[in-house]
């Protein structure tokens, strides 16, 4: 079994040849199509791991999750009080346009959310990577999920850098990574070993996915893939974050919470007592 990347050395702190001894690779040719099927059916896909799906159902009950909508519905069961206490005369027209408005805007926000997710899926697919490597002494073009600990990557101007990998040639390779350090221009890659411990964006032996190279060209072998890439922790951090509430959202709930139930109230209590006002003096003509 392979060591993980944690129980590693950082592999920018070492020799480019001990970085490949170690992975029990080979500069010429590669790992062989069967030790890298082992690998990946040992270490899995190399895919950031995102929280599980939520239920369309449970989307569908969090457009009604608003304080706004707990407001609406309240006054629609008021409502529906009164119209009890006044002996179910006519139709309760408030209640139902309440009812009908609160239901399309939960129907509409849902298809709109729903229709977002699957533009974003569809985005997602079209925009898978490929790499291109070298397998039994064969350079191969492969999905970038397949690749594994040991792989040697070819790099060419323009390519998607489908793994964390540990650079061995370079010859003059620039690599953008503005997605990972936010640095506005490409940065110059060197195979040479650093020899303390570095920023992320000072590891110049080393490039990442998520990155691409913008320049030149270069080969480096794996030494990370799925959750233990450097975007891991971000991926992490992601699926552990609740979902922010949008700034319009947020201003209505704090108007329902602050406002409303101070100018509700009394509304409400003056319905009410009407109510029964109308209902005695149906019970009792003569008081009237």
């Amino acid at each position: 079994m392979m060591p993980t990347a944690a129980d590693r050395p950082a592999p920018y702190l070492l020799d480019s040849s001990d970085v490949v001894l170690q992975l029990n690779t080979s500069i010429a040719t590669g790992l062989s199509q069967a030790d890298a099927g082992a690998r990946l059916a040992e270490k899995g896909s190399n895919t950031l791991v995102t929280a599980p799906p939520v239920p369309a159902w449970r989307h569908f009950l969090a457009q009604f999750q608003d304080p706004l909508v707990y407001l609406l519905l309240a006054a629609v069961a008021i409502t529906l009080a009164a119209w009890a206490l006044e002996g179910f005369k006519g139709w309760p027209i408030d209640a139902l346009v309440i009812l009908i408005i609160v239901c399309l805007n939960g129907v509409l926000s849902f298809a709109q959310e729903a229709r977002s997710q699957r533009a974003a899926a569809a985005l997602a697919r079209l925009t898978t990577t490929r790499s291109t490597v070298l397998r039994g002494g064969v350079s191969l073009q492969v999905p970038s999920a397949t690749l594994v600990p040991g792989d040697m990557l070819l790099l060419g101007e323009g390519d998607s850098i489908g793994a964390d990998a540990r650079l061995l040639r370079a010859n003059l390779l620039r690599v953008d990574e503005a997605s990972l350090t936010g640095e506005s221009q490409a940065v110059r890659k060197d195979p040479r070993t650093l020899h303390a411990a570095s920023l992320l964006a000072e590891r110049s032996n080393m490039v990442f996915k998520g990155s691409f190279v913008a320049q030149g060209n270069g080969l480096a072998v794996v030494t990370a893939t799925g959750m233990d890439i450097e975007m891991g922790a971000s991926a992490n951090l992601l699926n552990t974050t609740q979902k922010a509430t949008s700034p319009m959202r947020w201003r209505s709930r704090s108007f329902v919470n602050v406002k409303s139930p101070a100018r509700a109230t009394p509304v409400l209590a003056a319905r009410l007592r009407n109510s029964r006002l109308s209902c005695a003096a149906t019970l009792n003509p003569r008081a009237s």
